[in-house]
C-alpha cells in the first residue's frame, strides 16, 4: 500500500514561501469576460447624428397607423423655418392643417429655455407668410424632456404667459428679429392656442416604431416571426390572371389541355395537381410581400424578387423542348440559388422561392412558352 503523505505547516514549508524565479513574470489571469450586452435602440440613438435623429423621427411617423397622414417629409437644416419634420393631412400640405416635429438630440434634457426660441421660430415663419397654414400641433421629440417644460406644456396658459415674458422685444431669444417680424409674431401668438404645442414620449415612439418597418435594419433587432401562410382560396383572384395563363399554356402544350380556361387544367388529373401547387406558392411569396411590407423597409422584398430573375433569367432564355421543361428548370434554379444578403433570407421558405417566379410571370419578366420571335 502506498504510504500516505502528511503535510504539517510546521514542517513543511507554504507553497508561497517558495522562491520565484527572478526572470520569470508572474501573469494574473482574469476570469472570462462576458460578452458586451447589446446597446439598446436608446443608446444607439444617443450615438447617432442629429440628421439620423430626424431620420429616425420620420421612420416613427411613417409607421403610425390612422393618423391620416398622406405624407412626412423631413424639412430640418439650416433654413428650417421651425419645422424639421412635417406631417401633412392634405394634399395642400402646409397650406392646409398640417402637423410639425421639432427634433431635438441633446445629452440634456429638454428646457423651457430650449423650446422658446423654436416656437418663436415657427410662429416667425407663419406670421411673415413662409407658412400659410399654423401646424395644428407642433410637437417636440427629444431624448429627454425636462420636468419644467413637461410641466408648462400641461398648463397651455401658463405656458403662454411664460413664453410672452421670455422673448418679448429686448429680451435675448428674440434680439435676432427684426421689430416688424417679432411684432408679427407676437400678435400671431396671442391669439394661438398653446395646447398645440406638446412633446412626444421617447418611450412611446420607440413602441410605436417597433411596429413599422424600419426598426429592424436600424436597430439591429430581428423581425417579429412570419405569419403562417394559409391555403389560397379556391375562386382564382384577379391578381393570379397573367402567370394562371402562362401556366395554362404550359399545360396545353405538354398535356393537351385547352388554355382557354383553368377548368381544363383542373380536371386533368397532373395538370390539376400542379396547377394547385403553384398556386400555394404564389401564395406563399405573397404572404412574404406583405411580411417584408410590414416589417423592413420599402424596397426590401423587391430587391429579393430582383436577385431571384437575375439568377434564373438566363435559363428562361434557353432553348428546351417545350415550356414545361423551362419551367421545371427555372423553379429548380430558383429552390436552389442562394440568397444574396438581404434581410428577409432567414425567413424566405422554399415556396416562396417558387412563387416569386410566379410573380415575375405575372408581371412578364418571366414567360414559359415564348411566341415565336418573341
Amino acid at each position: 500500500m502506498a504510504r500516505k503523505h502528511s503535510y504539517s505547516y510546521e514542517t513543511e514549508p507554504l507553497f508561497t514561501d517558495l522562491p520565484l524565479p527572478s526572470q520569470t513574470p508572474v501573469t494574473v489571469l482574469s476570469p472570462m469576460m462576458a460578452p458586451p450586452p447589446h446597446m439598446t435602440p436608446k443608446q444607439i440613438l444617443m450615438s447617432q447624428s442629429a440628421e439620423q435623429w430626424e431620420e429616425f423621427v420620420r421612420e416613427w411617423l411613417l409607421a403610425l397607423k390612422g393618423t391620416g397622414y398622406i405624407d412626412v417629409v423631413g424639412m430640418g437644416g439650416a433654413n428650417d423655418r421651425g419645422a424639421d419634420v412635417a406631417a401633412f393631412l392634405t394634399q395642400r400640405k402646409t397650406d392646409g392643417p398640417w402637423h410639425c416635429f421639432q427634433c431635438k438630440r441633446y445629452e440634456r434634457s429638454l428646457t423651457p429655455a430650449i423650446a422658446y426660441p423654436e416656437m418663436l421660430k415657427i410662429l416667425a415663419a407663419v406670421a411673415v407668410g413662409r407658412y400659410r397654414e399654423f401646424p395644428e400641433r407642433y410637437v417636440f421629440v427629444a431624448p429627454r424632456i425636462g420636468a419644467s417644460l413637461v410641466q408648462l406644456l400641461a398648463k397651455p396658459g401658463e405656458l403662454k404667459d411664460e413664453f410672452l415674458r421670455a422673448v418679448a422685444p429686448g429680451s435675448r431669444l428674440s434680439a435676432e428679429y427684426d421689430d416688424d417680424t417679432l411684432a408679427a409674431a407676437l400678435d400671431l401668438a396671442q391669439v394661438t392656442d398653446f395646447s398645440c404645442f406638446e412633446a412626444a414620449n421617447l418611450d412611446k415612439i420607440l413602441e410605436q416604431h417597433a411596429e413599422g418597418p424600419y426598426h429592424a435594419q436600424r436597430f439591429g433587432t430581428p423581425l417579429k416571426p412570419r405569419p403562417a401562410t394559409g391555403q389560397p382560396p379556391m375562386e382564382h383572384t384577379a391578381n393570379e390572371a397573367r402567370y394562371i395563363q402562362l401556366l395554362l399554356e404550359v399545360y396545353e402544350e405538354r398535356w393537351g389541355c385547352p388554355a382557354d380556361s383553368p377548368l381544363n387544367a383542373q380536371a386533368h388529373p397532373r395538370a390539376g395537381r400542379h396547377l394547385q401547387s403553384q398556386r400555394e406558392a404564389f401564395f406563399c411569396a405573397d404572404a412574404l410581400r406583405v411580411f417584408a411590407r410590414d416589417s423592413v423597409p420599402p424596397g426590401t422584398f423587391e430587391a429579393l424578387q430582383d436577385d431571384i430573375y437575375n439568377r434564373v433569367a438566363d435559363f428562361e432564355l434557353r432553348d428546351f423542348p417545350n415550356g414545361y421543361e423551362r419551367l421545371n428548370k427555372v423553379l429548380d434554379t430558383a429552390g436552389d440559388m442562394p440568397l444574396a444578403n438581404n434581410i428577409l433570407v432567414d425567413y424566405v421558405h422554399s415556396n416562396d422561392r417558387k412563387g416569386i417566379c410566379h410573380q415575375l410571370a405575372n408581371d412578364d419578366r418571366l414567360t414559359w412558352c415564348p411566341k415565336e420571335g418573341s
